[in-house]
This record gives structure tokens, sequence and C-alpha cells, in this order.
């Protein structure tokens, strides 16, 4: 089970039916909703496996992986006058 994050927007006009329908989908398949924001868009966290199965969903609009990299920051080094 491989566990990505989404972003995914509904189609509009965004009615009560299509959220919960969507909901449930994602509920479905053992995923979580992480955030809902306004204008129906939504950040999800799936197993990559069924992301293609949103996709073909008739309400969704828009399906996009977000990539996360663990950034490194170097150490900071105090000169030594010698």
């Amino acid at each position: 089970m491989n566990i990505e994050t989404f972003i995914v927007q509904l189609n509009r006009p965004l009615t009560t039916n299509k959220i919960e329908a969507f909901k449930k989908a994602v509920i479905e398949r053992g995923g979580t909703i992480k955030l809902v924001a306004n204008k129906g868009a939504f950040v999800i966290s799936i197993d990559h496996i069924f992301s293609n199965e949103l996709r073909a969903m008739s309400i969704v609009k828009l399906i996009g992986g977000v990539g996360i990299r663990k950034h490194s920051v170097p150490p900071i080094k105090k000169r030594t006058e010698t």
C-alpha cells in the first residue's frame, strides 16, 4: 500500500450529492480527506492505485499529485581565525 497525497477539484455546479459521493468514494477506498477548501477543492491521502478510479468519476474535474521533497539545510559553520 503506497499512500500518496492528491489535490482534487470537483466539477461545477457543486451540490451536496456530488460532495457526499466523492467523500464516500474516498473513504470506501481507505483514504482520508485532509483538507476541504472552498470552491470544491480537496486535499486527500489515498493509495495511488485508486487515483485512476477517482479520476474517472464524472464529478471529478482535476486530480493532481502533490510531491513533498525533504530539503536539507547545510549547517552554519563559524570561521575561526588562525
